[in-house]
């Protein structure tokens, strides 16, 4: 007579592990340094700086842009 058991059998079963590669951790740490710079021009421009003058009249924005490209870069290295 065979004993039967209702646990999982790990050597039939295929375990997923995520592999996070040294390049989506660049990309992270890119996108936190961009987050990081958005905020410093953000309150610099409050204090008359302007940290990014070669955008021209973009300059008023390039918190945002900036704040936006690292923000999407922070969750493509985290979706990857």
């Amino acid at each position: 007579m065979k004993k039967t058991t209702k646990g999982i059998n790990m050597k039939n079963k295929l375990v997923k592990t995520k592999e996070i590669s040294h390049g989506s951790k660049f990309i992270e740490l890119l996108g936190m340094l961009l987050i990081g710079f958005a905020i410093v021009d953000f309150v610099s421009s409050w204090m008359g700086v302007n940290l990014t003058p070669f955008f021209g009249p973009l300059s008023q924005f390039s918190a945002m842009i900036i704040g936006f490209i690292g923000f999407t870069l922070l969750n493509i290295g985290k979706n990857d």
